[in-house]
């Protein structure tokens, strides 16, 4: 009897015994439609055995057309992500064949790479960069200040191996990002990169895997789960802005993709390349102890100066009500908009406020299903949730004490940073890009387009603006609160302020005329402030390094968190301090349970309990064992992140 356990797309699930018919071939990693329930499903050939233990074994229908496979460097990326992140086969499985591709013929584009493309000539520097890129064996980091290059850097590698005839991977943490490189990508190299990310559409999907199996997809261009796509050929792997948190999936499968795509090169013997001017934390480690390699552009392309930085004491300024722009910085725009320059004002908060409160009983008003406040959304005359998404109208008298006309709204959202400069500058051309106003690439790409052809004098813009794009127009930043996020308990609060703020700056004179960056700031002695002035990356990393090593925290360490949520909050904390109280004895340390930073989402509470490890432990045996030991109820979700990089 010849059996094959075949892996199917489906969550939760592990490979399902099916008998091989005896007119069929099969080697491991083939595509094979089987039956499944009440449908057919397209599954990957995992193992072939000779018995089974099932009682009753379904017949496999056919091979896939065309005889396409999954690489044996793709099934041991399934096996190893499996197995490090504790998640089932079939989840796993499912991210790299996301939906069937077996039903009818489907015409697949191929990429007609002419390589007689011509690249511009590079610096000095950018040519040495690529001469150790070329001879590097292990993960390397193009390190360069904002605007320095690094995109042509990659692509001169990409022509490289675009020669050899191998896929090329260009992983981006917002395809948002895509617009503009894919514009450059056309103009070097004369064909357009396929795009991968949830927008396209279904059929598109399946015409790009099978494009991808068949080798006639040679240039990716895609979001976290383009890593999974099913390449044969594959001989680089870029990781733009690799310090980005949108690389971190915290639902479904909770993986870091960056961390992903270093073990898929590994396998595939592909070279990694990651690029970022503000290094996540781990990266820099990872190069101290010459795991990676560095590469560092310190100019910017054609010598372009950085811009300065200027930090605006904000208990110095008395601000007229709701006003929320500092005198200073209105005159700094007044100049920039006189010198026909355009202008980015930053604040990481979408909405028109953060906060509505009641004046008489001092209720805040919060999301009936989570524990956050409700955002103010004077655009749609709403209330949001920002964490589930449930909306309410615009109270006219408090819910909690009836009282009429004492509710008042709090803080400035973008939407009242956009009020408040149609106000002050009515002559100037306004715009706002955050997920609530783009929420499409195409969106996004006409914002772009408007700011490249100088038809937008001030863009206003969440966290989504500081990735990445070119304006050689844009000469002046204001970041309108520079103390958001930098004084919560998160251990990475410093380092992801440092960044966005460093980020965010490097939009600034990156033309022809240099840039000016204005924070306003409660807080001005911040040390983060000064590293951020004196653009001295090298010595916060060393301090940060430093406060880690000495806390025993990440990098230093390995960390996993159990998260535990059900309707229930007194059944959901005993059930967290029993596990507690059952952990097996071993070289950890446990803290919790405690409640989740977000204690309530969507209507579940929420606890945590943090694992802290040496480096060498086995946090995933020790994990495995522990939850053996304890039966969970159904009432209660269990979730395991491993490597987390936020709590809430």
């Amino acid at each position: 009897m010849r059996i094959a356990k075949i892996l199917l797309p489906v969550a939760k699930l592990f490979p399902l015994d099916y008998l091989i018919p005896e007119d069929l071939e099969l080697n491991i990693g083939d595509l094979v439609v089987v039956p499944f329930r009440n449908k057919e499903l397209t599954g990957i050939v995992w193992e072939l055995v000779s018995n089974s233990e099932a009682k009753k074994i379904k017949t496999i229908r056919a091979k896939v057309p065309l005889n396409l496979n999954i690489t044996s460097e793709v099934l041991e990326l399934i096996k190893w992500m499996s197995s490090y992140y504790m998640s089932e086969l079939g989840s796993i499985a499912k991210l790299v064949l996301p939906m069937d591709i077996a039903e009818k013929p489907i015409k697949v584009k191929e990429q007609k790479v002419n390589n007689n493309f011509v690249l511009p000539d590079l610096l000095e520097e950018q040519k040495q960069a690529v001469t150790i890129l070329n001879e590097s064996n292990k993960p390397t980091l193009v390190k360069g200040v904002t605007g320095s290059g690094k995109t042509e850097i990659y692509f001169h590698l990409i022509a490289d191996y675009l020669a050899k005839g191998k896929q090329v991977l260009v992983m981006l943490p917002e395809i948002a990002l895509s617009t503009q490189i894919i514009n450059r990508f056309i103009e070097r190299f004369g064909f357009e990169p396929i795009i991968w990310n949830s927008s396209v559409t279904k059929a598109h999907k399946k015409m790009i895997l099978r494009g991808i199996l068949s080798d006639k997809v040679k240039v990716v261009i895609g979001a976290r789960s383009s890593l999974f796509l099913p390449f044969k050929n594959l001989g680089l792997i870029v990781i733009d802005e690799e310090h980005d948190d949108s690389y971190k999936q915290d639902d479904g499968i909770l993986y870091n993709a960056r961390d992903t795509a270093i073990v898929r090169g590994t396998f595939d013997k592909a070279q990694i390349v990651l690029c970022s001017a503000t290094p996540s934390i781990e990266t820099i480690h990872n190069i101290e102890i010459g795991k990676y390699q560095l590469v560092t552009l310190v100019n910017r392309y054609k010598n372009v100066a950085l811009p300065n930085i200027e930090i605006i004491d904000m208990t110095k300024e008395k601000l007229s009500k709701n006003s929320y722009l500092s005198k200073l910085l209105i005159e700094a725009i007044k100049g920039n908009l006189d010198n026909k320059k355009q202008v980015l004002l930053f604040l990481n908060r979408r909405g028109y406020a953060p906060l509505m409160l009641c004046k008489a009983c001092g209720h805040r008003l919060t999301c009936k299903f989570c524990s956050s406040w409700m955002v103010v959304h004077k655009a749609t005359k709403k209330l949001e949730c920002h964490h589930c998404g449930y909306q309410s109208k615009i109270f006219s008298s408090c819910p909690e004490c009836l009282e009429d006309e004492t509710l008042t709204i709090c803080g400035p959202g973008i939407e009242r940073i956009e009020e408040e400069a149609k106000a002050l500058f009515p002559e100037s051309k306004i715009a706002v890009i955050s997920k609530d106003h783009a929420k499409s690439p195409e969106k996004i790409a006409q914002l772009l387009h408007q700011m490249e052809n100088l038809e937008i004098d001030i863009l206003i813009g969440t966290q989504i603006i500081t990735k990445g794009y070119h304006f050689p127009n844009l000469t002046l930043v204001g970041v309108i609160d520079a103390d958001l996020g930098s004084n919560n308990a998160d251990l990475r609060a410093s380092e992801r302020t440092f960044q966005l703020l460093h980020q965010v700056g490097g939009r600034a004179g990156r033309g022809d005329s240099k840039g000016v960056v204005y924070l306003q700031s409660y807080y001005p002695d911040n040390t983060i402030f000064s590293y951020v002035k004196a653009g001295d990356e090298d010595s916060f990393f060393a301090n940060e390094l430093e406060i880690r090593k000495s806390a025993d925290m990440p990098p230093f360490s390995k960390t996993a968190s159990v998260i535990l949520s059900g309707s229930s909050e007194a059944k959901i904390l005993e059930i967290a301090r029993d596990m507690v109280r059952i952990a097996p004895k071993a070289n950890v340390k446990i803290l919790g349970p405690a409640s989740s930073l977000m204690s309530k989402l969507a209507g579940k509470y929420r606890y945590r309990i943090l694992i802290i490890a040496d480096k060498k432990f086995n946090l995933q045996k020790y994990l495995k064992f522990w939850l053996s030991l304890i039966k969970i109820p159904s009432f209660c979700h269990l979730k395991i992140d491993i490597d987390p990089k936020s709590f809430y």
